[in-house]
């Protein structure tokens, strides 16, 4: 173990800087979006590389006069700062309620419409064949979240619609994601710099904010995510972050039964409310066995069993909750195979994208799930073999799979919230698909490149630095790693792509901030050395203290 922990140590950050150049690289050089909101058809088409690069240069300008600021004034404008973002979104989400007018659609509107009957006593949607849950049993969990919602808002004198409420507590919850990502960063840098940049990429992320509308899953368990993520990353003392060191006494982990308790409750009610959590429940378990292994840590290992444990069975508890209140079963749904063999299809919205086969083939076979598993191994070998014999065409799908969901800026977010019960203020209708629409996927790719070259240059300092820092530093990017892979074979879309987008942020703010630091040391030395002759002063009037 002591020299496979290295390695993998080496190993996963050699692949994030690789995987980030490549995100960077096609973020830069192609944009791909939506234009037409009907057919909702993704296309492709490559920037203008010196557009692209003043636009990139414009947002580096206002990043890189905060961290000047940040120097001088460190401890007076972290606060104001996240104030000040933290209110942006509020505004700016409190505004989408009242003019956007976004409703649920699709799988949104059928999992509000289930909790909404519910909430009303009508348990009839727990059913095997005759209901949405039959098909898709893993949204129980978002169900069991919009009731007690709903159940609330119903004791109100309104009448409105209760997913109006919904919205307002997704608002709350961008914050709060706002909030445990910001003392993530602190956490993991304790850079004054960083903490101010990551506050920038997150009052200036719009499609973060548009989300805020979207009566679904991502918000509230990306929320639960979030603080899950910040409490594990708690069990470790701060010199788990700068030191390897098994052997020495400081560089153990320091953990106690709070934060142990409060990560393991907010990481089980993330899969709960969005599934596909279970991917970053994967990378927090590979980070803990291998962790546990090399510092011999029996109590690593047990977290993992139980994260694992309470990952896999929340789902099934509150399903079988519901199913005893109704009085009926649920089957168990739509099979993943399904989703695998459609994922390698061709859709008019692009590669790999929801065109129906899953729901059909399980409808056409009597919504039996083995008989729609065997159909789909079927599909997908002879899928596969068309593939075999036809390479170029098998490349050029993948890559354009790859580019729908990793180089749209807007991670699908217009799509996503496009769908309304009443009339759309007039400004909001032209950012969806008017004359502010081209602005906004402009800005978006802007802001997703410079996101990119964060975490590359981020990755890349740690490589030129040789800087040691301990596996579940990259957490965050384990399951961003993780996520690149499962939905290259399972269904694609942007909007999923949008919640690990959202883990890459910390990582930029770190990367952007040695990049101002690098830029006003080389181009403002003069300044930096007066800043430095300051610093030595003031710590020759300060007398020294024991740590």
């Amino acid at each position: 173990m002591r020299k496979l922990y290295p390695f993998s140590v080496h190993f996963i950050r050699f692949l994030a800087l690789i995987f980030t150049g490549l995100l960077f690289l096609a973020g830069f050089l192609f944009t791909c979006y939506a234009d037409d909101m009907t057919t909702q058809k993704v296309l492709t088409r490559p920037d203008n590389p010196l557009l692209h690069l003043l636009g990139m240069g414009l947002f580096a300008a206002i990043l890189f006069a905060v961290c000047r600021m940040t120097k001088r004034h460190s401890a007076k404008l972290k606060t104001p700062l996240l104030v000040l973002t933290m209110g942006w979104i509020l505004a700016a989400g409190g505004l989408l309620v009242l003019f956007g007018r976004t409703a649920p659609a699709a799988d949104a509107w059928s999992v509000y419409a289930a909790a909404k009957s519910l909430a009303a006593g009508d348990t009839s949607v727990i059913h095997p064949t005759e209901s949405y849950l039959s098909y898709y049993p893993q949204q129980i969990g978002l169900l069991a979240f919009f009731e007690p919602l709903i159940r609330l808002f119903n004791l109100l004198p309104v009448d409105l619609e209760a997913y109006h409420f919904i919205k307002c507590v997704y608002v709350l919850l961008a914050c709060v994601i706002v909030w445990f990502q910001y003392r993530t960063v602190h956490l993991l840098w304790k850079n004054d710099s960083a903490d101010c940049i990551y506050l920038i990429l997150a009052g200036t992320n719009l499609p973060f904010i548009m989300y805020s509308s979207f009566v679904y899953g991502e918000i509230p368990s990306f929320a639960a995510l979030s603080a899950g993520l910040y409490y594990f990353l708690r069990m470790f003392s701060a010199t788990e972050f700068s030191t390897g060191d098994a052997s020495s006494e400081t560089g153990r982990t320091h953990r106690n039964y709070r934060n142990v308790l409060l990560s393991l409750l907010f990481l089980t009610l993330a899969v709960m409310l969005r599934k596909n959590s279970l991917v970053l429940i994967i990378a927090i378990t590979f980070v803990c066995v291998v962790e546990g292994l090399f510092r011999r840590e029996k109590t690593l290992l047990l977290y993992a069993v139980v994260c694992v444990l309470l990952s896999v069975s929340i789902l099934p508890c509150v399903q079988k909750l519901y199913e005893l209140r109704a009085g009926n079963t649920l089957k168990t749904g739509v099979p993943a195979m399904s989703y695998f063999a459609m994922g390698m299809q061709e859709s008019s919205r692009g590669n790999g994208w929801y065109n129906g086969y899953n729901f059909n083939t399980y409808q056409e076979n009597d919504m039996d799930t083995a008989a729609a598993v065997q159909a789909s191994r079927h599909y997908i070998a002879e899928r596969s073999a068309y593939f075999r014999t036809h390479p170029d065409y098998a490349a050029s799908f993948y890559f354009y799979k790859f580019l729908s969901q990793w180089a749209d800026g807007t991670y699908a977010s217009r799509q996503a919230t496009l769908a309304t019960l009443g009339e759309r203020h007039p400004l909001f209708q032209e950012l969806y698909d008017g004359r502010y629409s081209p602005f906004y996927i402009g800005f978006c790719n802007i802001y997703q490149s410079m996101l990119y070259l964060g975490c590359f240059l981020c990755f890349l300092q740690q490589l030129l630095r040789r800087e040691q820092r301990s596996l579940c530093f990259y957490l965050g990017m384990i399951g961003v790693f993780g996520g690149f892979l499962f939905h290259m074979i399972w269904e694609a879309n942007a909007r999923y792509i949008f919640l690990y987008s959202l883990l890459l942020i910390p990582y930029a703010a770190a990367g952007l901030s040695a990049l101002c630091g690098w830029f006003s040391s080389t181009f403002f030395p003069a300044g930096t050395r007066r800043n430095k002759s300051h610093r030595i002063q003031d710590a020759s009037q300060t007398p020294p203290t024991v740590q």
